[in-house]
């Protein structure tokens, strides 16, 4: 989800950059988009419209998921293939919206909101939000059916289980953790983004302030305010999500010996309130200083200390190899070039149809057009880079909790380890060991890939050599980017 998130600002962002350079002179009816109430009408119309085949879809889905009863592999997997499809659909829509519908002309545009801090941003955002509430509202009951099963297994294996949450507990857990972790962060980089072009443009005659110093000045300011949030933006976001230290005892003193052996440095373990709903871990932080690691409330309820320290490992993994670090290197590089071929060519076509009225409605439409199709090009990339991290710090965290391993060679044992914690983890999200996700392999093919690298080191060894392509390839790609800024504003 939160990826879904950065893609709709991308989009935005994007839709809004667009708007701006559209030339004011265009005759009506050659601009490609909607404007004034027919853009309001058509964005509303698509939010009511999206509503209600959301409930629909819901209430279908769900009657044929009771009509089956106890759930199967079948029923387990449909939850996750929903949610892909309602959030393709969802950024689909709010895309048409911004261009073809005319929302991001309206915003930036017919009502000059770019002159106040953040209001473009936001007001541009705001029919995304709203579907994503209308999404959550709509498929809790799905949810809810899902989370009942799995307590009822919890139950029935004589763990712990606490009461199924409410739909304002998921509706509020989803905000925080697929809403706000994201948008936070971005809208403090923005405003800042706002407050130093408002400060340029107010105190800086239109010369000056269009000159190189006055520009690269800018855009350093903005680069080390932006560069300094993401820093120092988990001491904010563990307070987004509901967080409190790991309290002592045997379990803490485990984990910070764990730690020790394998020199992970961090500030804080903590304990992350789901409402036990969900079964996971996650990293905060590029720096030993502001780094936490969490741990939700179910995986320590229900979980062996040996498979605890295995999902701890895991994520020390994606630390230890820096896989945050290469997958925001990943959009960054993947946000310039795309940015770089279509300012290009917009450029290229601009030249050659700006005196023609007709040819630059379709020049819009070829730009967005192309635009797409290079942003879901990087989308099937980024998530096939992701799967390869995650099988990565499996890896990793299979070598960690080995006690019998001494050398960089993956055993059985702590293939056997880590393949029954993820065994169980997806058993207490109460998903099919057969499903995968965009960002994630099935639980089953990554048991099966650690239980075959242990059985032959050869394959592990070339493994390794594909991890290190890909970050050698992310790195090119921000080089690339960062040469092609340069060229453009010499140019």
């Amino acid at each position: 989800m939160q990826f879904t998130v950065i893609i709709a600002v991308f989009i935005a962002l994007l839709a809004g950059e667009n708007a701006s350079s559209t030339p004011q002179d265009m005759l009506p009816g050659t601009s490609g988009h909607l404007s004034g109430l027919s853009a309001v009408s058509f964005t509303a119309g698509t939010i009511l419209l999206l509503w209600s085949l959301m409930r629909t879809t819901s209430h279908i889905f769900l009657r044929r998921m009771e009509r089956v009863g106890i759930p199967n592999r079948s029923s387990l997997r449909l939850p996750g293939r929903i949610d892909l499809l309602t959030r393709i659909v969802i950024v689909v829509t709010f895309a048409t919206q911004l261009t073809i519908g005319g929302w991001g002309h309206l915003t930036v545009v017919e009502w000059h909101l770019r002159r106040v801090v953040l209001a473009d941003e936001v007001v541009l955002l705001a029919p995304f939000i709203i579907m994503l509430f209308i999404k959550w509202y709509c498929f809790y009951p799905i949810n809810r059916y899902i989370r009942e099963y799995v307590v009822a297994g919890q139950l029935a294996e004589g763990l712990s289980a606490r009461p199924v949450w409410t739909r304002r507990q998921y509706v509020s857990f989803q905000i925080r953790h697929g809403l706000l972790i994201i948008l936070v962060p971005l809208m403090l980089m923005l405003a800042l983004k706002d407050v130093v072009c408002l400060f340029v443009d107010n105190f800086f005659p239109a010369e000056e302030a269009a000159s190189n110093f006055v520009s690269y000045a800018g855009e350093i300011i903005v680069a080390a305010g932006a560069a300094t949030i993401f820093i120092f933006s988990p001491l904010l976001l563990r307070r987004i999500w509901l967080t409190r230290t790991l309290p002592d005892g045997p379990l803490r003193t485990r984990l910070e010996e764990f730690c020790r052996k394998i020199k992970l440095g961090y500030r804080d373990i903590l304990l992350w309130d789901t409402y036990s709903a969900v079964a996971n871990a996650a990293v905060m932080g590029l720096v030993r200083q502001i780094r936490y690691v969490m741990l939700s409330d179910n995986l320590i309820e229900n979980m062996s200390d040996e498979q605890i320290e295995a999902v701890f490992a895991h994520e020390a993994g994606h630390i230890k190899h820096h896989h945050i670090l290469f997958l925001i290197l990943f959009i960054l590089g993947a946000g310039s070039v795309t940015f770089l071929l279509l300012q290009g060519t917009g450029d290229l076509l601009n030249k050659t149809t700006i005196t023609e009225q007709l040819p630059v409605k379709y020049a819009v439409w070829f730009i967005n057009g192309a635009g797409v199709l290079l942003m879901i090009s990087w989308i099937l990339l980024f998530g096939w880079v992701s799967r390869r991290f995650e099988r990565q710090a499996d890896m990793h965290a299979a070598m960690s909790v080995d006690p019998q391993n001494e050398s960089e060679r993956l055993g059985e044992r702590g293939a056997y380890i880590m393949g029954s914690t993820l065994q169980r983890i997806a058993f207490l999200n109460g998903i099919a060991t057969e499903t995968r996700s965009w960002r994630h392999s099935s639980i089953a093919s990554r048991r099966d890939f650690l239980y075959h690298l242990s059985a032959q080191p050869k394959k592990l060894r070339r493994f390794c050599k594909i991890i290190l392509w890909i970050k050698i390839l992310i790195i090119l790609s921000v080089t690339v980017g960062v040469i092609g800024w340069a060229i453009m504003n010499e140019l």
